[in-house]
């Protein structure tokens, strides 16, 4: 297997055999499906798009398949998707694909290394890992699929920063709209910049820059719902710091929010000093996620692989199903407790 997976792995992909590899898979089969993350966010559909474009080189349709066209998915991202689906773009939902799925498929995740967090956990068989590609930049946990090609870089900011190499690589020219595209998801990953933004990240944007991408265009399309933004600052007036080490939002279990909600909680609550946070809330279907962030003196990544969830030291997530906020609150407490905590005497 062609694998990049973390530091102290021994078999190691570069983005040229990444490409090698893709163009062989996308030739070989009939269609592509591109599968982000449920609850898709910016650079889940950025490096989806870009994806589309580099099958469309090859003469191969392709679909992009996501868990709900409005609702479950954040403003702007709904934003994207009306306006790639202007552009001819095939973008569906789970029944619609299901409707109309064909022969010899190759099904490429972007930004998810995981089935159990796509909206095809039961359609896509483990056992075919031939007819799978994993394009990702979080750490692997336990649930994560290895397949021959699979790439998997927690050192790169993102699924867009990856594609976008991969369209450098096929020498595919796009518009500027889906520089912005791919440009917003690097963005909204760094944290506009301003985590995990290496060297080469940078080069990356200078390039989405020089297609016509702004960081004008990348704020208007992430300008802020009202409502969601109240609910968010709501949330961070619940919060909890204790020993200026680390500060826990922990929402109403009678509000359900966005997963990109809690991330920009978690985000937000860094500004005010702590090593590390935690953004804590419903998010629907009896589930709790919580949404960890680091200055990079903890390791966010490992706290979070304790409830079953992954990403970066710096940038983590998990979900719980079946137990409130407030529940999933005490169990982070008695996991921090014994690194955080001084006791009382």
């Amino acid at each position: 297997y062609n694998i990049l997976i973390s530091k102290g792995d021994v078999s190691v992909m570069d983005i040229k055999n990444l490409k090698i590899d893709l163009e062989h898979k996308i030739l070989k089969a009939k269609n592509v499906v591109i599968v982000p993350h449920t609850k898709t966010d910016l650079d889940a559909i950025g490096s989806a798009l870009g994806l589309s474009l580099i099958a469309k080189k090859f003469k191969k349709d392709s679909m992009i398949l996501v868990d709900s066209l409005y609702g479950v998915i954040d403003s702007s991202v709904q934003t994207v998707v009306t306006e790639a689906k202007k552009k001819d773009f095939s973008i569906v939902t789970k029944g619609e694909y299901l409707e109309n799925k064909k022969e010899r498929e190759l099904f490429v995740l972007t930004d998810v290394n995981s089935l159990d967090r796509t909206p095809l956990e039961e359609e896509i068989k483990e056992e075919e890992k031939e007819n799978i590609v994993v394009i990702d930049h979080h750490h692997k946990g336990k649930e994560a699929l290895i397949t021959p090609t699979s790439y998997i870089n927690p050192e790169i900011s993102s699924a867009c920063e990856i594609v976008t190499k991969l369209l450098c690589q096929y020498r595919i020219k796009y518009d500027e709209d889906i520089a912005t595209y791919l440009l917003a998801g690097i963005y909204l990953d760094t944290n506009k910049l301003q985590k995990n933004a290496k060297e080469e990240t940078m080069n990356i944007v200078g390039k989405l820059i020089g297609k016509g991408a702004t960081i004008h265009k990348v704020n208007r399309l992430l300008v802020e719902d009202f409502e969601s933004d109240r609910k968010i600052q709501e949330l961070v007036n619940q919060t909890q710091f204790f020993n200026l080490q680390y500060a826990t939002a922990l929402g109403s279990e009678l509000e359900e929010y966005t997963e990109v909600e809690l991330a920009k909680a978690a985000d937000y609550l860094l500004k005010f000093g702590p090593d590390c946070s935690f953004a804590i809330g419903n998010i629907g279907d009896n589930i709790t996620s919580i949404k960890a962030r680091s200055n990079g003196k903890i390791d966010v990544q490992s706290i979070m692989m304790k409830f079953g969830g992954g990403g970066h030291s710096y940038s983590a997530t998990a979900s719980i199903k079946d137990k409130t906020p407030m529940e999933v609150g005490k169990i982070l407490t008695k996991v921090l407790k014994p690194t955080f905590y001084i006791e009382e005497v």
